[in-house]
């Protein structure tokens, strides 16, 4: 196929003008020709008809609808989402019937619809050469014939075989073409789209292909200044720069966007990635900051924003979208906490505004029970529950109403009786919720309700479905509808992908990502076809030689889109090194004359006063003899960290917790000193069991069972009482697997302290109130053992690996025994039972270290026993003394203090020089 050419000129407008069809590529091309005719009509007189500017599928479906607008016979237009269905439950029976296991059915189905569509618009015949299938070619070739033959049957088409059919109508005369058709933006012809365009001719029709390289031409009045970073440097129109990373490419590009507009306002730049979707929230974050700053000032507006990123976000990743489909989830029996917990912080719930800070409390309380799933009819009297705290009544009845009409409704009826009453459910949550929407929430809203109308098409094709089908389908075209709100008319900065990109126009043009990685990209032949057909006639993306013959063609478009481009790459991605693209290493490498730092900011950001930066470390005193709020654990906290100290156990600033799938760590912990308390209870001494390691009866008892049925028997014990407290927990299985654990775990201690010198159990479990530098403390003594000689040892289990000296230092990890220590009368010892599989050993201090020979990890330190005490107590006193006083400054005991800080978010550490270091490391 062959077409004249016609340059981008007067004529081009005259002929729009006239009544001629501009056809594009893609949307992006449609819209800023429109864009480019409202600008070349700005300075005529009269009025003048708006252009017939659309894309290439617009415009068949647009012959289509003339075609068959009168034509009874005529088949139904099948949407995407009717055609995938199709192939769905064509994909799933076939495999039912061939007893496969598809993990990913809609998956196979859109990868073999896409294959239908390569095979009609690459006019290859079905059955293929028998010598070129392999075993999912021929599932293929199956599911083809069966989705054919119901087609006909059912008197449907679908959009790959449009051009087919208006081929036929343009020959039979049931359509009147338009005189002229202009092409535009496509780089390649696919042997069905060329029978279209000899179709048109044949029926008079004038096809002109508009020449590609002269629409960058400049458009009327544009500035003519050079806007190049490079030109007088080098005296090349194109450069290319290297960065340490992907970000330090993207402040960079940021950066360079604002300095061009600082010196040509004009101007029309734009920002190329193949890795948008990756870069997009980042370079948005950016560009708002160098662009946009208004923005992030409170009330700011969020739309009026001088950049445009083309790509926009699924459906579901909008919040408002996102908590819609939680409602659609609250109406079942159980409910999962990963839904309750945002349902209950959404905004978009109703009357949230009215119960916002109960909502947040019970999801905190939710939270603290320790379950994935609740029931729905607890969650519901809590949130009924007389503590004013988390009573949110208006969110229990929201409940009930979702759950009465789930309970009231069908089980299985048509997608569009569906499509209602999951609305209707919506209306009963009160979404969107109580506010006046913004423009962008208003279009979002609107962009989520079409969905709806999608699922109703599906009865044509599906006329029954369960309401978890359509419940999946909604999240599906929730996934697959991408939503952009409305930019900035013509905003200056564009950010889009390169095959968009290609035929526009722009002043300057900045190309990121460009490695070789990435550029050109790694072929992804259609599995379903047959490979060396796919590679024999150049289908997209079919081999590596047709990839690298387009991207070649693709790239020089690119670089001639403005007369300045600059093309980059990071150096490095995820510890790997990268290489420039081989499609653009020939470019001269620069480096980047703009001191990005130093721009100043735009008048409306300048501050309106001076800024003073305060530094409060003194939290109001306690009073003397206060009770310390957290135990003993305030010492460990104000030791780390006095600010982690002062925001937990005063503001009660905590993370939320996250239940983990079965019990965590600490109820693991608290069941192991559950056993420890009953079995030394009722063994009381080591002599005891001593005797029962040797198979002997205690005396004054008649036998009684040996020692491995003891543990076993209390390990069920306080396993059971757990199970109890939260039975939906802790099913039966995991009971006998945590009881079996337990017990293994005991008896490897027992075997531990069956060795030690001699000693009594004297209390477990012991609660004390203690005082220290003018507080009272509430401590809880995990054991307390006599020795011969009367003296004591304090110890405290562990489940981890710990050190004894964690004690040490003016500021310890473990100050509790130590305290303890100090509190004991006739205290000579302390230790940390390290009660762990496979490595359980005392560890500890004791003031005579003789006969403990047998525990390596139990010494007599460096210091005299006294001295020892003395000096603990003088670190505990000064820690508790300062968090009476209300010493509060952000001094963590070591960086790895932070690592596992929930609180970092609140004393903002890591902006103590981080984000100026990390610039200037970039810009160095």
């Amino acid at each position: 196929m062959t077409e004249q050419t016609v340059a981008m000129d007067e004529g081009v407008y005259q002929s729009l003008r006239a009544g001629a069809v501009l056809v594009t590529a893609n949307n992006r091309l449609a819209r800023d020709w429109r864009g480019r005719f409202v600008e070349a009509a700005g300075g005529a007189d009269g009025v003048w008809r708006a252009p017939d500017i659309l894309p290439w599928g617009a415009w068949l479906r647009r012959l289509w609808d003339e075609a068959s607008w009168l034509d009874v016979a005529a088949p139904l237009l099948l949407d995407a989402h009717q055609a995938e269905q199709i192939w769905r439950r064509i994909v799933e029976r076939d495999a039912s019937e061939q007893g496969l296991a598809l993990l990913q059915s809609a998956g196979g189905a859109r990868l073999a619809r896409e294959a239908w569509a390569l095979a009609r618009e690459w006019r290859l015949t079905l059955p293929f050469d028998t010598h070129e299938v392999n075993e999912d070619v021929s599932y293929f070739q199956r599911w083809a014939d069966q989705y054919d033959r119901l087609c006909h049957a059912r008197g449907w088409v679908d959009e790959a075989a449009l051009p087919a059919l208006l081929i036929e109508a343009l020959a039979l005369g049931r359509v009147r073409p338009p005189a002229h058709v202009l092409l535009y933006g496509f780089e390649e012809w696919s042997p069905l789209r060329g029978e279209v365009l000899d179709a048109l001719r044949l029926r008079g029709v004038r096809v002109e292909r508009l020449e590609d390289g002269l629409a960058a031409a400049p458009r009327r009045g544009a500035d003519e200044r050079q806007y190049g970073l490079f030109q007088a440097e080098a005296g090349s129109r194109a450069a290319r720069l290297d960065f340490a990373d992907a970000a330090a490419e993207d402040e960079a590009a940021a950066r360079w966007a604002r300095a061009m507009l600082d010196e040509h306002p004009g101007a029309r730049l734009a920002i190329i990635a193949p890795d948008l979707r990756d870069r997009r929230a980042r370079l948005g974050r950016l560009l708002d900051s160098q662009l946009a700053p208004h923005t992030l000032l409170p009330g700011g507006d969020d739309e009026a924003r001088p950049w445009n990123i083309s790509l926009g976000l699924p459906l579901r990743e909008y919040g408002m979208v996102r908590d819609a489909l939680l409602v659609l989830a609250l109406g079942e029996a159980r409910l999962p906490l990963e839904v309750l917990g945002p349902a209950l912080l959404s905004p978009f719930i109703g009357h949230a505004g009215d119960e916002g800070a109960a909502r947040a409390l019970l999801d905190a309380r939710l939270r603290a029970l320790g379950e994935r799933t609740l029931s729905g009819e607890r969650v519901r009297r809590l949130a009924a529950s007389e503590d004013e705290s988390i009573a949110c009544p208006r969110f229990g009845r929201m409940l009930a109403r979702l759950r009465e009409a789930r309970q009231a409704g069908p089980r299985i009826q048509s997608p569009a009786a569906w499509a209602r009453d999951l609305r209707g459910e919506l209306k009963l949550a009160g979404w969107p919720g109580q506010g006046v929407l913004g423009s962008r929430d208003f279009q979002l809203r609107q962009a989520w309700l079409e969905t709806f109308v999608m699922l109703a098409r599906l009865d044509m094709v599906q006329p029954r479905m369960s309401r978890a089908e359509a419940v999946s389908w909604l999240r599906q075209l929730a996934g697959d509808t991408l939503f952009q709100p409305e930019a900035m008319p013509d905003a200056p900065v564009q950010v889009l992908g390169p095959l968009e990109a290609v035929g526009l126009s722009f002043d300057a043009v900045w190309l990121i990502g460009m490695h070789s990685g990435q550029w050109p990209p790694e072929a992804r032949p259609n599995p379903f076809l047959p490979m060396r057909m796919q590679a024999r006639l150049g289908l997209p993306h079919a081999s590596p030689e047709r990839e690298l013959g387009y991207l070649r063609r693709i790239s020089a478009r690119l670089l001639a889109l403005a007369p300045e481009v600059i093309v980059s790459h990071p150096r490095q991605q995820d510890g790997q090194e990268l290489e420039p693209s081989p499609l653009f290493e020939h470019l001269p490498l620069r480096t980047l004359p703009l001191a990005g730092s130093n721009l100043p900011l735009p008048e409306a950001w300048s501050p309106p006063a001076v800024l003073e930066r305060l530094s409060d470390a003194q939290a109001p005193a306690l009073g003397v003899d206060s009770p310390a709020p957290g135990g003993s654990r305030m010492l460990e906290l104000q030791s780390a960290c006095p600010f982690r100290a002062f925001a937990e156990l005063r503001l009660d600033a905590r993370a939320l917790e996250t239940p983990a799938l079965g019990p965590d760590a600490r109820t693991r912990g608290n069941l192991l000193h559950a056993l420890m308390e009953r079995l030394w209870g009722e063994l009381g001494d080591q002599a005891r069991l001593s005797m029962l390691v040797r198979g002997e009866s205690f005396p004054a008892t008649e036998g009684g069972p040996p020692l491995r049925d003891r543990v076993e028997h209390h390990a069920r014990s306080v396993v059971d009482d757990e199970a109890r407290a939260r039975r939906d927990m802790w099913p039966e299985r995991l009971q006998r697997l945590e009881t079996q654990r337990l017990t293994r775990l005991a008896l490897e201690w027992l075997a531990v302290e069956v060795t030690r010198p001699p000693f009594e159990v004297e209390a477990c479990e012991q609660r004390r109130m203690i005082e220290i530098g003018g507080l009272r403390v509430r401590v809880k003594l995990d054991r307390v053992d006599r020795l011969p000689d009367g003296a004591r040892l304090v110890i405290d289990y562990k489940t981890g690996a710990v050190s004894s000296g964690d004690w040490s230092g003016e500021r310890p990890v473990a100050p509790q025994l130590p305290l303890y220590a100090l509190h004991t009368e006739n205290a000579r010892g302390i230790a940390f039972a390290q009660v762990r599989a496979g490595d359980c050993q005392l560890k500890g201090r004791i003031e005579d270290a003789q006969g403990w020979e047998s525990c390596k990890g139990v010494t007599a330190g460096d210091l005299p026993w006294s001295d020892q005490l003395d000096a603990w107590h003088a670190v505990l006193d000064r820690l508790a003394t300062d968090f009476r006083e209300g010493r509060a400054q952000v001094d963590p005991r070591q960086p790895g203090v932070c690592t596992h800080c929930p609180l970092t978010m609140l004393c903002r550490i890591h902006e103590k020089g981080g984000a100026h270091g990390a610039m200037e490391e970039m810009e160095a």
